[in-house]
């Protein structure tokens, strides 16, 4: 891998600083390009962070990265409402992308997206982080190694507290940028139930409500999911669940439970019925770096396996795992050959969300998925 690819960012914020300093330690790549229409804003984020950027330049004209014959990579990190468009524009251009999510906030928008990607044969991955977060990859591995038997339930919390101490405050609070709870924030929740479940969603029906001040659409949402394996007809495989909220009086959780016929994860707990898990052979099997499995009792006494990790336990960026999924990119970029994050992937996540959000405003009515056929 000796190509040298390089690197554009736009929308030069509290995400895109993660998204330069991951870059900054890809070997492979060098950032040639920092597009933000406050530059002297800009300038100053990256002084403060202490970060080295070498010769790269500042510009406040996202035509400049798309102009420039030696950006080979485009990184978008601006508010949400202009993540489609500004995909478009580079993919169409020939640069490959790592695009935040939401990818699009509607069903044109990315439909827009998927057809300029598949046109262009360039690579995209989507900023659904967590999947590179060692408990994440834990429970998705538990799943697909097959500990956990066949599935029945499983669900995902994203609660949160996220009000005018945020740098996107103005914006994200918008119908017009924010959209909604889930697709400014709770797609990560919808996200990790696809991933860590494996199966795919036919039929959702949600109810929101409204409690913190200053939003402009509803503040937390309860969505049910009926989920089967990709590709299959017949009937529902498991029933799925997401909690998506900002009306909390806690601290930001991220919530995940996955419970088999063989065995159960309910967040740092692995819990049992019939057959035990034997602890030291699940650690020895164990593929994923960081994990520690401890011997545990629950409240009333019943046997367990205690995960110890990092979990993901801040809505702070700076504890977001970036590094992997740019890694992932550029290396995907050099090899020719898809992520596993890509827009097509995320397509389906943001169906979701959106047909999520259409049941509760029809006051809990279901709605059929895929909401884009072929």
């Amino acid at each position: 891998m000796s190509q040298t690819l390089g690197v554009g960012i736009v929308g030069i914020g509290w995400v895109a600083m993660e998204h330069l300093r991951a870059f900054l330690r890809n070997p492979h790549v060098q950032v040639r390009l920092l597009c933000d229409r406050d530059e002297e804003g800009a300038r100053k984020r990256v002084a403060d962070a202490g970060l080295d950027i070498g010769a790269a330049q500042f510009t406040r004209r996202f035509q400049d990265l798309l102009d420039a014959d030696d950006i080979d990579i485009v990184s978008i990190a601006t508010p949400n409402h202009l993540h489609a468009a500004q995909a478009v524009q580079a993919v169409k251009a020939g640069k490959h992308i790592l695009l935040e999510k939401p990818t699009g906030l509607d069903l044109p928008e990315l439909r827009r997206i998927r057809d300029a990607v598949k046109k262009a044969r360039v690579r995209s991955i989507v900023s659904f982080e967590l999947h590179y977060n060692p408990y994440l990859q834990f429970v998705h591995w538990m799943r697909t190694d097959g500990h956990l038997g066949r599935l029945h339930f499983a669900r995902v919390q994203y609660l949160s507290r996220v009000t005018d101490w945020y740098s996107g405050w103005s914006w994200a609070r918008t119908r017009p940028s924010g959209r909604s709870h889930l697709l400014a924030a709770g797609c990560h929740a919808v996200d990790a139930l696809r991933w860590c479940t494996g199966l795919e969603a036919t039929e959702v029906s949600a109810y929101d409500s409204t409690f913190t001040r200053g939003y402009q659409y509803p503040t937390t949402i309860a969505v049910n999911v009926r989920m089967r394996e990709p590709g299959r007809r017949g009937d529902t495989r498991a029933i799925g669940h997401v909690t998506s909220s900002t009306d909390f009086q806690m601290p930001y959780t991220f919530g995940v439970e996955l419970m088999g016929d063989r065995a159960t994860v309910r967040d740092d707990l692995l819990l049992w019925n019939d057959a035990p898990i034997d602890r030291a052979a699940l650690q020895a099997a164990c593929p994923i770096p960081g994990v520690t499995l401890h011997e545990h009792r629950t409240a009333t006494g019943a046997a367990a396996i205690r995960i110890e990790t990092e979990m993901p336990g801040s809505s702070d960026v700076t504890h977001h795992p970036f590094q992997g999924e740019i890694d992932e990119l550029v290396q995907c970029v050099i090899e020719d050959r898809e992520t596993h994050l890509s827009v097509f992937d995320a397509q389906r996540t943001m169906e979701l969300c959106i047909a999520a959000d259409r049941s509760a405003a029809k006051g809990g009515r279901p709605v059929k998925l895929p909401l884009i056929r072929g």
